[in-house]
């Protein structure tokens, strides 16, 4: 694509959309427009803001760039840009298209964050050139003109990206998992299910395509898979260990990081350093010095034998469930937030060692009657998320666990599942005796 020569529209203002203009105006595009569904965004210098796309077709636009939290699913400015013959593209497709060296996409319900931070560190114990890109604090198109042949590129890519990424065609990709997630964005479980699979749609017999040996998908690519339980041609567990190629590669309980699913992400990070020529020495350094992230099973605080856990960033049920599956001692959950499109019954099958459950916020109520219907009646539903705590604390005794894993996006009290962790750890820091 000669960026030189055309005109871009780009849908969504906010920080990835911001990052999408800067790229484009540096690789000195025609015109660079933007519009956002949100009447009141700011202009931004160097570009033209149309505050409506009713006459898109005079400005001669060859291309729209969407941010991720821009839905096509449903959207009339999407079904008018579409009639006007212009083509879509993903911010994320955008900043692939224009990086250089060795590309490595990453995606699944849950884990992404963990698994390509823990690869990350895995890869710079060998590489200098390594970048962190994608779904994580940085968009890819911020850091492509600093790309080179010898770069290598650590993806994480969520749903949203991959709705408009046909000119993605990774040297790896990887599914850790698929779950119901994002159901009100793409409107089937198996219509969000495709989406995660594009991943690989392109990929040839060049490239490498690593899942968990119990994934089933049709691809071009090679197929390395892990497994927590038989040898395969990826990393596995053999006798309380990582191995890879029928040798140790390190120890189980160096593992930090909680739960088998956490183990499977492990899993899937050595298979991929691995396949990148990693020695298992640096491999080992990596996982021993990796002490995980912060809202994602993060003890804040432990006092009084009572151990509170903010895991802020589940937010679909697979995720509290496989919170709740990695903790042994009596737990008080902490479940609610804002809606995401889907049901909570498969929650309650994982209360085995759940003393109470609070609920809170849009969702409260609802999942307070769906835990009953259940089975499930040591629960109680409260307004906000500051209020359940504060119970929470006044409940739990010795050997205890609060658990904050919502299930829930944080959008009705919260402007992301950070703020939501944040909120929790300051309640508890300033009530607990």
């Amino acid at each position: 694509m000669n960026i030189l020569t055309k005109n871009f529209l780009v849908y969504g203002t906010g920080k990835s959309g911001k990052s999408a203009i800067s790229f484009l105006l540096s690789r000195g595009a025609k015109n660079v427009y933007t519009f956002d569904d949100d009447e009141h965004s700011e202009d931004i210098k160097n570009t033209t803001r149309l505050s409506n796309l009713d006459e898109i077709e005079k400005y001669d636009i060859e291309y729209a760039i969407l941010s991720p939290g821009v839905n096509v699913l449903g959207n009339k400015n999407i079904d008018i840009l579409s009639k006007k013959g212009i083509k879509f593209m993903s911010e994320f497709c955008l900043g692939f298209m224009f990086s250089y060296g060795k590309k490595i996409c990453i995606t699944g319900t849950n884990g992404k964050t963990t698994t390509v931070n823990l690869l990350y560190n895995m890869l710079t114990q060998k590489y200098k050139d390594v970048f962190l890109c994608g779904n994580t604090d940085t968009p890819i198109t911020k850091i492509a003109n600093l790309t080179s042949p010898s770069s290598i590129l650590v993806c994480e890519v969520s749903s949203f990206a991959l709705e408009t990424a046909e000119c993605l065609k990774p040297d790896i990709s990887a599914i850790l998992n698929i779950g119901e997630d994002h159901i009100l964005r793409h409107g089937t479980f198996e219509n969000y299910s495709q989406i995660k699979k594009r991943i690989t749609i392109n990929q040839d017999a060049k490239d490498y395509f690593v899942c968990n040996e119990d994934f089933d998908i049709v691809t071009n690519a090679n197929v390395v898979m892990y497994s927590l339980k038989d040898k395969t041609n990826g990393a596995y567990v053999y006798k309380d260990c990582i191995c890879y190629a029928g040798k140790k590669v390190v120890d189980k309980k160096f593992i930090t990081l909680k739960g088998d699913r956490n183990v499977e992400n492990v899993l899937c990070a050595v298979s991929i350093a691995k396949l990148m020529k990693v020695s298992s020495r640096k491999i080992k350094k990596a996982i021993k010095n990796f002490k995980g992230l912060k809202h994602r099973m993060q003890v804040i605080l432990k006092k009084n034998n009572i151990t509170y856990i903010d895991d802020s960033k589940a937010t679909n049920p697979d995720s509290t469930i496989c919170a709740l599956d990695s903790i042994k001692n009596e737990t008080i959950l902490l479940l609610g937030g804002s809606d995401k499109g889907y049901e909570y019954n498969s929650i309650f099958k994982h209360t085995q060692h759940t003393k109470m459950i609070l609920t809170f916020g849009e969702m409260g109520e609802k999942i307070k009657q769906t835990a009953i219907s259940q089975g499930y009646t040591d629960v109680l539903s409260f307004k906000k998320m500051s209020e359940a705590v504060i119970y929470a604390i006044s409940l739990a005794r010795t050997n205890d666990v609060v658990l904050l894993s919502p299930a829930c996006a944080s959008y009705d009290e919260f402007n992301s599942y950070a703020e939501r962790g944040d909120s929790f750890a300051k309640i508890v820091a300033e009530n607990e005796d």
